[in-house]
């Protein structure tokens, strides 16, 4: 929508008056339309309209209807954008999403909207405040990197994975953490990808899947380590405001300092952080 503040010599009403004039698609665009660019803008437009409902999706007819435009149109438009990675389609609900490229695209696109450098401040707290180790874990494809981490002052420490290191989403909790929080449609193309890979850990594509559904249910992550199960890890996912994960915040600890009361500080403390990263990233003008 167009911002008063852009342009200060109108009033709200010339700029309402402007934006209710367009076609529906139009009406998710900042500024003036491009001539001869048509196309490519309602585009633009309809990736606009999913992102802002891409926590639940949108079936074709809410589309069409939002958009304002010919049902045939929207069907060609998005199964292309769909063929690309852009879209992606729920095939059990019918609801469209905001694609996998997208994100990958973003994250490259602008090297200024750094995770490492935005998490770093948040994660330091956490190992300070609360003397473990804290990470924080990105999507890449099929798999997620540790992007960061952090050591607390405990005399044992905990590192369970490394600064670069990939792993297969679903593996460790704060790659399931994000998987989790995908839609229903990536996970299950995720798992599928993934399943050779799961095996090599004596673990199956039904297996995390099932995890997948109870951290669903609980909306965090708590579980042993994958690398040994003497250490507990507790993730929970950095949402933007579309609800699509960001990325993912954890922190380990030996098994013996595990109680339910310190699993529930370190999810507290957690969610709290991951709150403020959201917002942070807003304030810098994302989604």
């Amino acid at each position: 929508m167009i911002r008063i503040s852009d342009k200060s010599d109108i009033s709200a009403s010339d700029v309402v008056n402007e934006v209710v004039s367009r076609p529906g698609w139009a009406q998710f665009l900042p500024g003036a339309i491009p001539a001869g660019a048509q196309g490519t803008v309602r585009i633009a437009a309809l990736l606009r309209i999913l992102a802002a409902n891409n926590s639940t999706g949108m079936k074709l007819h809410e589309i069409v209807s939002a958009a304002e435009l010919e049902q045939s149109t929207a069907h060609r438009v998005l199964s292309a954008l769909h063929s690309v990675g852009f879209v992606a389609r729920d095939e059990e609900a019918k609801r469209y999403h905001l694609g996998p490229l997208l994100f990958e695209l973003f994250t490259t696109a602008f090297p200024h909207f750094n995770m490492r450098e935005i998490c770093r401040p948040y994660i330091e707290r956490l190992a300070e405040e609360l003397g473990d180790t804290a990470y924080v874990m990105v999507q890449s494809g099929y798999d997620a990197i540790c992007a960061d981490l952090c050591q607390g002052n405990h005399p044992i420490r905990t590192c369970t994975v490394s600064v670069g290191q990939r792993r297969p989403l679903g593996l460790g909790c704060g790659s399931l953490c994000v998987l989790a929080h995908l839609s229903d449609q990536e996970v299950s193309r995720i798992i599928t990808h993934n399943q050779s890979r799961y095996a090599a850990y004596s673990l199956t594509g039904d297996i995390i899947l099932e995890r997948v559904k109870k951290v669903r249910e609980l909306g965090y992550v708590a579980q042993e380590a994958l690398t040994s199960s003497d250490v507990i890890g507790v993730a929970v996912p950095i949402l933007g405001k579309t609800g699509y994960p960001l990325g993912s915040l954890s922190m380990t600890a030996l098994r013996s300092r595990m109680t339910e009361e310190r699993i529930e500080t370190l999810r507290n403390a957690l969610d709290n952080a991951t709150r403020q990263i959201r917002d942070h990233i807003v304030d810098m003008g994302y989604v």
